[in-house]
C-alpha cells in the first residue's frame, strides 16, 4: 500500500494511535522512516514500560506557563474567584479539545509539522496565516519576556528592580541594555540555539519548579493576609468595580479578559514538536501528555490567581509582580523580610521566564526555517540555526528595551495570534475531516470553538480601535 493509506489489519492500531477524540472511520497507520518498518514498533514490554513521557509533559507544561501567569490575578479580580476559576477550566477544556483536533489531523497527514498539516488539510493560504500568526505570537511573547526580565532586574518608572534596590541607578549593571543583554546573549542564546526540544527538559523542569515555589510563597502570604483581615473585600462573583454598566458593556468586560486566558494556555505551536521528540510507537501517549500538562498548569494558575487576588485584593495590578514590594508586604512580614520576599519572588519569576523563553523561541525558529529555508538539509545546518537564533534575539532585545507598554500587546497577541493558532485553525481542521468521520455534536463543538476565537479577536480589535482596551 502507498504511504498514507490504511494497511490491512490496522484498524485497531490506527485507533490506538489517534488517541482520544478521534472519530470512527478510516484509520491511518505509520511506518518508521529508518527503514526498519513495522518491526521497530514492537519492542518487548519492559522497554515500553521503561519509557516515560515526563520530559514531554514538562516541556509542554513549561510552554504553557509564562508571562500570562502574572496577569491571571487581575483576571480573577475582574471575574471573581468562582467565575474566574470556572473560566480557566472552560478554556482548558476548549484547549484540550483543539489540541486533540491537531493530533488527529497530524496522524492523518503523517506529519509533525503544524504548517504542513494545515497546508495539506486547509490549503496554502491557511498555512501562510498560521505561519504569520506564530511569528507574531512568539515574537510578541519574546519581547514581553525580555521586557519583564528587564523590569525585574532594573525596574521601571513605577518600582525599583533587584539591582537598583542595592546599587545606584547610574551604575553599569543598572542599565537595562547591559544587564538584560548579559541574560539574553550569555544565557538565553545558548539555550535557544539547541537543535531539539528534549534537550531543554532539565531547564523546563527548573522553570516549573520555580513556578511552584512562587505559588507556595503566594499561598503562605495570602494565609497571613486572611488571618489579619479575613476575606473582606474579596469578590467571589463578578466584581462590582467592573460590572456596573448595561448588558453589552458587561459582556465586553467578560470577553476582554479572555485574551489573557488564551495567552496563558496556548501551546499549539509546540505540540507537534513535542510529539516529534517521542518515538513513533509512543505517539498514542500524546493525549495523555496534553491532559496532564494542561490540568497541572491550570491547577497552578487557579492557585496563583486566586491567592494572588486574596493577597492584594482590588489593588492587584495587571502584572502581579508589581505588587510584590515592601509597600504591600511590610505590614504582613515586617520591613526586613519584605525585602527578602520581594527579591526572591522577582528573581524566581525572571528565572521562570528564562526557562520558558527557549521553548517559545523553538517554535518561532522552526516556523522561520520553513519559510526561509525550504530545503530540509539547509534547516539542519548549524550556521543557519545559530544565525536565525541570533537574529531573533537581537530583534526581540532591541524592541523590548524600547517598548513602552507590555500588557496591551499581550492582549492583542492573545486575541488575534493566539486565537487563530489555538482556536480558529484547529477548529477548521476538524470541520474539514471526511464526511464519514463527522458527527453532529462534534461539528457543533468545532463551530462553537471557532466562534469563540473569532468573537474574542473581533471584540479586542474593536476595543483597541475605540481606545477602550485596558
Amino acid at each position: 500500500p502507498l504511504r498514507g493509506e490504511p494497511l490491512p489489519g490496522d484498524h485497531e492500531e490506527g485507533q490506538h494511535l489517534l488517541g482520544e477524540g478521534a472519530a470512527t472511520g478510516t484509520h491511518y497507520s505509520y511506518e518508521e522512516e529508518d527503514g526498519h518498518g513495522r518491526e521497530s514498533e514492537y519492542l518487548d514490554a519492559s522497554s515500553k514500560e521503561a519509557f516515560g513521557v515526563k520530559p514531554q509533559v514538562i516541556n509542554l507544561g513549561n510552554t504553557i506557563v509564562g508571562a500570562g501567569l502574572m496577569a491571571l490575578p487581575k483576571v480573577v479580580q475582574t471575574l471573581g474567584i468562582v467565575t474566574g476559576v470556572i473560566s480557566l477550566f472552560v478554556v482548558l477544556m476548549c484547549t484540550i479539545k483543539t489540541l486533540n483536533y491537531m493530533l488527529v489531523e497530524s496522524t492523518r497527514c503523517r506529519s509533525t509539522d503544524f504548517a504542513a498539516v494545515v497546508r495539506q488539510r486547509l490549503g496554502t493560504k491557511a498555512a501562510h496565516v498560521l505561519d504569520f500568526s506564530i511569528v507574531v505570537n512568539n515574537v510578541g511573547l519574546l519581547i514581553i519576556y525580555l521586557r519583564i526580565i528587564g523590569d525585574v532586574l532594573v525596574g521601571n518608572a513605577e518600582y525599583k528592580g533587584i539591582i537598583t534596590d542595592f546599587m545606584s541607578d547610574k551604575s553599569l549593571l543598572a542599565q537595562p541594555y547591559f544587564s538584560v543583554g548579559i541574560i539574553t546573549f550569555g544565557v538565553l542564546l545558548p539555550l535557544c540555539s539547541l537543535e531539539k526540544m528534549d534537550a531543554l527538559a532539565a531547564a523546563s523542569a527548573s522553570g516549573l519548579a520555580l513556578a511552584l515555589l512562587f505559588s507556595l510563597i503566594t499561598i503562605i502570604l495570602s494565609l497571613v493576609e486572611i488571618s489579619h483581615d479575613g476575606l473582606k473585600d474579596v469578590s467571589f462573583g463578578p466584581n462590582p468595580l467592573y460590572f456596573h454598566g448595561g448588558f453589552v458593556q458587561d459582556l465586553l468586560v467578560i470577553v476582554g479578559v479572555f485574551p489573557v486566558i488564551f495567552t496563558s494556555l496556548v501551546c499549539h505551536y509546540n505540540l507537534l514538536h513535542v510529539k516529534e521528540d517521542l518515538p513513533r510507537r509512543f505517539y498514542h501517549k500524546m493525549p495523555e501528555i496534553v491532559k496532564v500538562s494542561g490540568c497541572s498548569c491550570v491547577g497552578l494558575y487557579c492557585v496563583v490567581a486566586s491567592f494572588g487576588y486574596i493577597l492584594f485584593k482590588d489593588d492587584v495590578q495587571g502584572d502581579v509582580l508589581l505588587n510584590f514590594g515592601c509597600d504591600a508586604l511590610e505590614r504582613l512580614v515586617g520591613s526586613k523580610m519584605c525585602i527578602v520576599i520581594a527579591v526572591a519572588v522577582r528573581s524566581m519569576y525572571a528565572l521562570v521566564l528564562s526557562m520558558t523563553f527557549p521553548l517559545i523561541h523553538f517554535a518561532l525558529r522552526q516556523t522561520e526555517s520553513t519559510i526561509l529555508l525550504p530545503r530540509p538539509e539547509e534547516r539542519n545546518k548549524p550556521v543557519n540555526r545559530w544565525g536565525l537564533t541570533l537574529l531573533n534575539l537581537v530583534v526581540s532585545f532591541v524592541v523590548a528595551m524600547e517598548v513602552p507598554n507590555i500588557w496591551t500587546p499581550l492582549q492583542i497577541t492573545g486575541a488575534v495570534a493566539a486565537g487563530i493558532i489555538g482556536f480558529i485553525i484547529p477548529s477548521l481542521l476538524h470541520l474539514n475531516v471526511p464526511e464519514q468521520e463527522k458527527s453532529t455534536w462534534g461539528t457543533v463543538q468545532a463551530y462553537l470553538l471557532l466562534s469563540l476565537g473569532v468573537l474574542v479577536g473581533v471584540v479586542t480589535i474593536y476595543q483597541l480601535c475605540t481606545g477602550n482596551l485596558s
